[in-house]
């Protein structure tokens, strides 16, 4: 009887144990994107694409509402943040990934309508910081993937909203409980083309990750819902992307761990 209920104890233990592997194994990926605009997923929505195909349930988060986007006097901000809104979840329906989260922040550099300072911008980038913060405590992603400190073309808010989300790592000790990856260009695809792209030798990059034709039709699929882009400036964008490789170039955050005693010990 008492060996009966040992072997019993056993098969439950093992069932438990390959259940809890099973389960730990067939987690879905969750990835969280943090960009500063609406659209700016577009410049890497094959991949998001891909994402979603695989599984993998994409998180979006988009800082800045983009109502002061337009130098045109007679569209209501308001009326303009909404209209960037619903093209952004428009966008996220194509590419298959969660509807997005939106900061609603007004700006995250000087301009603010009406304000125009550092300390209105400094305000922005705290509000956003701990946004981001409950974001990542409520979502736990196994992955990051935002701007590098190139912010693609260098736009300032690209380049922001991925320094915050790197001080966040750094500030809170996330930097290997939550990895984090910068989208980028690599030098040989981009020297020889009108300098508008800011890059990044190619040794930097260690993470290419290839994508399908049907990945990258979604991906136009999702810049065609933001009607307010010129459509001569969205031809443009596609006919670019089909002429390149289905592949796309990310750069990990790394931190080296340790301390020495000066700048140039080895030891």
């Amino acid at each position: 009887m008492k060996i009966t209920s040992l072997t019993s104890v056993f098969f439950a233990l093992v069932i438990t144990i390959t259940f809890s592997c099973n389960e730990k194994q067939d987690k879905t990926k969750d990835v969280l994107v943090v960009v500063a605009h609406t659209d700016d997923e577009t410049g890497f929505g094959s991949v998001l694409a891909k994402f979603s195909r695989l599984g993998y349930k994409v998180h979006l988060v988009i800082s800045v509402d983009g109502r002061y986007s337009t130098n045109l006097e007679n569209k209501n901000p308001d009326s303009l943040a909404l209209a960037n809104k619903n093209q952004a979840i428009c966008s996220c329906e194509k590419l298959g990934i969660s509807e997005p989260i939106f900061c609603d922040l007004i700006s995250l550099d000087r301009k603010h309508g009406q304000k125009d300072g550092v300390r209105a911008a400094i305000e922005s980038g705290v509000q956003l910081r701990e946004k981001l913060k409950e974001t990542i405590l409520q979502i736990q992603p196994d992955l990051i993937i935002t701007y590098g400190p190139d912010g693609e073309y260098g736009h300032p808010e690209h380049i922001i909203v991925g320094s915050i989300i790197t001080e966040l790592l750094l500030r809170e000790k996330w930097v290997d409980k939550y990895p984090l990856y910068y989208f980028g260009w690599p030098k040989t695809l981009e020297q020889n083309n009108d300098g508008w792209i800011r890059y990044a030798d190619d040794q930097y990059f260690n993470v290419i990750i290839n994508y399908t034709d049907e990945d990258e039709q979604k991906a136009m699929e999702s810049l065609n819902c933001y009607e307010r882009m010129p459509i001569n400036e969205r031809e443009e964008i596609i006919e670019n992307e089909k002429n390149r490789k289905n592949e796309m170039y990310f750069r990990k955050f790394v931190v080296a761990k340790g301390q020495k005693q000066d700048f140039f010990s080895t030891e």
